[in-house]
């Protein structure tokens, strides 16, 4: 930014179109960033084709003693015999003043190279700036859509007999202890009416209680059965 503060410097030495609150590229560290835009965008204005074809800027070695650029009257007969004395900038007419002979590493330095790299800064800033967009919004996105997540119920292998369990409830996913509900079983009273003793036997043996009564576990929190005891 000092190179083109510089260079404009240089411009309206030779122009009268001046403005230094713009060139005072020994300070540069102190301008606000509210004016770099603005040099930019005068530099990009001033650019050097606009006066090396009316004349003003003089590329040419022979000019130049021991440096890369010098500064003449727009008299001297030596370099402004075809250089204009008007030109036209951003729809403005102005008065020449000096004119400029330089060489192209003088316009390399100090114009073409720093406003690369300030065409590649700004560039790589709106790149960022959109990229942080996107990722807000995809961001958003995410946090603002409904994921529905298909779950199967917990299943537990558990043996239920006439007395409470410990098991997980399928349908509201809690480990819980079943509430029993008793109910007769017909078929499990006739057989005790019809062998009596004998069936009581067989039943224990076989590790069912030998009361004739089916019994449903219930899940004490949503009250839905989760298992069933069968007598018989």
């Amino acid at each position: 930014m000092a190179k083109i503060m510089y260079y404009l410097d240089c411009v309206f030495a030779v122009v009268d179109y001046h403005d230094s609150t713009l060139t005072d590229y020994k300070n540069y560290d102190e301008i606000k960033v509210s004016k770099l835009l603005v040099i930019y965008e005068l530099a990009k204005l001033f650019h050097p084709s606009l006066f090396i074809v009316k004349g003003v800027f003089i590329v040419d070695e022979k000019l130049l003693i021991d440096t890369n650029n010098q500064f003449y009257e727009v008299t001297d007969e030596t370099v402004g015999f075809h250089a204009s004395r008007e030109i036209v900038i951003g729809g403005k007419t102005v008065r020449v003043l000096k004119l400029m002979a330089c060489n192209n590493t003088w316009l390399s330095n100090n114009y073409y190279m720093p406003m690369k790299l300030i065409d590649d800064l700004i560039n790589q800033i709106k790149t960022d700036e959109e990229n942080k967009k996107n990722y807000n919004y995809q961001s958003q996105v995410l946090t603002t859509q409904t994921t529905i997540i298909e779950t199967k119920p917990i299943v537990i292998e558990v043996e239920f007999k006439n007395s409470p369990v410990s098991t997980a409830c399928p349908f509201c996913k809690r480990f819980i202890t079943t509430k029993t509900q008793s109910k007769l079983n017909c078929a499990a009273c006739c057989c005790c009416l019809m062998f009596g003793l004998f069936y009581f036997c067989f039943q224990v043996c076989n590790g069912k209680n030998g009361c004739c009564c089916d019994v449903d576990h219930i899940c004490p929190m949503c009250g839905k059965i989760v298992g069933h005891y069968t007598a018989c």
